[in-house]
């Protein structure tokens, strides 16, 4: 039985039994990983703090037969504006379910750990508004996992895009001729492709300053959403946050 540290954000907690918790942590250690937190739901227990959603903690667990048991939790620092503002709080969850759902156990990436931290930093203090902070983290976490469109040349056939096609597909921009032949795209405009090209080309903690007008803001989330169908997951967040923002 070996005893590990770990330091992570809670991505998701599950109740189990009367009083545990099942803890799902992005660490900078392991990646994604699994713990149980046995009365972690009493308040006067010692997990209490340090073991909910958002929080940013250093664990202490020791490994069983397949799964981690917490002996000890500190809390570092948790996102306050997050939990208790409703929209903050919506994207919030939108960026951890997709860390979730998209990573597996044992993976270390400092750079999700890092983006989620600077995407909820942001959230927490308003910098630019939400959905330009949101657009940020998705873009940057498509190019972290290996997905980064492709806006300076066609995603299809590589033909220069200059001046850039006003189509985009689940890669990137697309030429004329290759739009012809890829039902799965949607039209973009200038705005929306300067704002993608500055997010992919800044680094993590200056992806999120920039700002768009209302109508590129509608074309840049069109086009976030064709890119996260590389993915091949259902966001129930993503689901929620269309039908009530």
């Amino acid at each position: 039985m070996a005893v590990i540290k770990l330091q992570g954000i809670v991505l998701n907690e599950l109740k189990k039994g009367e009083a545990d918790k099942q803890l799902t942590l992005f660490t900078l250690e392991e990646g994604k990983a699994m713990v149980y937190a046995k009365g972690a739901r009493k308040l006067k227990s010692r997990y209490f703090s340090g073991s909910a959603q958002f929080d940013y903690s250093n664990f202490v667990v020791y490994s069983g037969s397949g799964f981690y048991s917490v002996t000890q939790v500190d809390k570092q620092f948790s996102f306050s504006a997050v939990s208790t503002d409703y929209d903050k709080l919506l994207y919030g969850n939108l960026f951890l379910e997709l860390v979730d759902k998209t990573t597996f156990p044992g993976e270390a990436n400092p750079d999700i750990l890092k983006l989620i931290i600077t995407a909820l930093k942001a959230l927490d203090k308003s910098i630019t508004d939400n959905f330009c902070i949101a657009q940020a983290f998705l873009f940057k976490y498509l190019q972290i996992c290996g997905y980064e469109p492709s806006i300076d040349a066609c995603a299809s056939c590589g033909k220069d895009a200059d001046p850039p096609p006003l189509r985009y597909g689940a890669d990137g921009l697309l030429c004329e001729a290759c739009a012809l032949s890829d039902l799965h795209n949607v039209h973009i405009n200038d705005s929306a492709i300067k704002a993608i090209s500055y997010i992919l080309d800044s680094e993590i903690r200056e992806a999120f300053s920039y700002t768009l007008d209302d109508e590129s803001k509608k074309i840049l989330q069109q086009a976030s959403d064709i890119s996260l169908s590389n993915f091949n997951v259902s966001l129930n967040s993503k689901k929620f946050l269309e039908n009530i923002l």
